[in-house]
């Protein structure tokens, strides 16, 4: 036990202490450590000629990564931004309040990279005409201006240029700006040139509906398109967004959107609550049911039927609903794991990272194991197997964004009343 709360401390500490900023270490392996630029998002490392070498991408927000050779990384064969016909001769490194800066100063002039906190684009920019070379894991296509759908190749004005490791899932490396560029795709490679003081904007991280929401990339015709499940998702979206705009707050938008579902899913949930609960009041007559019919499965199985149909009981019938609304929860998580909220709450610094103090994950297992027991009616193998689920579940809870934790608590909690008052509605068993 003082080894678990020992290491829950550290972690604790761990996820105190990772804030935006740079450190020097080895990548590649070629004995020559490079810049990294760390951020709850994404990692990259800067070579001393002003290239991206490497673009990681973290599993869990807030985590450090300790090995790079480990981490998802966009980078396919080479670098995955790289200056042509630049040579820097100084760089500098700057964090002004939690946005990075890297900048690299030639003859020609000034390379500047921006990485701003809570987002997956990079802002580049120089002083001087650039061209830049790009290049990323999965397949490349660009949208060429005027035209509707993307192409793997193309060169002219372009809308945006885009590497997808899969079509709706994996990673993705999109560059595009405020107005058409002017470049090619060639291959799995891209060529841009930019005029001196425009802004090219470099995403590269999940290729995932609200990501590309948060980052502004889902106007891009031909780059994610929803599908039903998608355009709920921008559903339930746009209503946790109308809740900030009238609260202020994420955590009460997300306090109203988790209310909003749960009267949605109030029917269903009661069914299966109802039904889960109906059948724990009757194992104590099913189990002398099975004891006295041990030897004969055919009257075993009679007698059984016989007792549900008697107390009028359906043992499928907490299954279907939880068929229904187990794609909507799922929905919800990916939106609440997936946004980007840059808002605290109490004593969380930002919901769109772990719980610090593990104060939100604790009140989850607390919460699923009440809700356990208000549905076991005394049946000790299940509430054992509720704790031993919960004592294995708690190591992925810890890393949950605090947004999904606080939505799953909340959910809970109104789970719990509803089996109370559904516990207090059953009538009690015949002698």
């Amino acid at each position: 036990m003082k080894r678990l709360v020992s290491l829950l401390f550290l972690l604790g500490l761990s996820a105190l202490a990772l804030e935006a900023g740079f450190k020097d270490q080895d990548v590649n392996g070629d004995g020559v450590p490079e810049k990294i630029a760390v951020t709850n998002l994404m990692d990259l490392a800067f070579d001393q000629k002003g290239q991206v070498v490497g673009w990681y991408v973290k599993t869990y927000k807030g985590t450090a990564f300790h090995d790079y050779t480990r981490a998802p990384n966009l980078s396919g064969n080479g670098p995955v931004v790289a200056p042509v016909g630049f040579t820097p001769e100084e760089a500098e490194y700057q964090v002004e309040d939690g946005r990075l800066l890297a900048r690299f100063q030639g003859r020609e002039g000034t390379l500047t990279y921006r990485i701003e906190k809570g987002r997956y684009t990079v802002q580049i920019s120089a002083d001087f005409p650039l061209t830049l070379r790009l290049s990323a894991q999965g397949s490349p296509k660009v949208l060429l201006e005027g035209q509707k759908e993307p192409t793997p190749s193309g060169e002219g004005q372009l809308a945006y240029l885009a590497w997808q490791t899969r079509p709706k899932a994996g990673y993705a490396l999109v560059a595009f700006a405020q107005g058409p560029l002017s470049g090619k795709l060639v291959g799995k490679e891209a060529t841009l040139t930019l005029a001196p003081g425009e802004t090219l904007r470099v995403y590269g991280g999940q290729n995932e509906l609200v990501r590309f929401h948060v980052e502004g990339l889902l106007p891009l015709p031909g780059l994610f398109s929803p599908n039903i499940w998608g355009q709920l998702s921008l559903g339930l979206l746009w209503l946790m967004e109308v809740a900030f705009r009238y609260t202020g707050s994420w955590g009460l938008a997300i306090l109203f959107l988790t209310l909003v579902v749960r009267l949605l899913l109030w029917p269903l949930m009661h069914q299966q609550f109802k039904s889960m609960a109906e059948m724990q009041r009757l194992q104590p007559l099913i189990q002398k049911i099975n004891e006295k019919y041990k030897d004969d499965p055919n009257k075993r199985a009679e007698a059984t039927m016989k007792l549900y149909q008697e107390y009028k009981v359906n043992p499928a019938a907490g299954c279907l609903p939880l068929f229904i609304q187990m794609p909507i929860l799922f929905i919800l998580w990916k939106v609440i794991a997936n946004y980007e909220f840059g808002q605290g709450l109490l004593w969380i610094p930002d919901l769109a990272l772990p719980d610090p103090f593990y104060i939100l994950p604790a009140l989850y297992v607390a919460s699923t194991f009440l809700s356990t027991w208000l549905s076991a009616h005394g049946n000790k193998d299940l509430i054992r197997q509720s704790l031993f689920m919960n004592l294995i579940f708690i190591f992925l809870v810890l890393q949950f964004p605090s947004g999904v934790t606080l939505y799953w608590v909340l959910s809970n909690l109104i789970g719990l009343v509803q089996q109370w008052l559904i516990n207090k509605s059953l009538k009690p068993l015949a002698a």
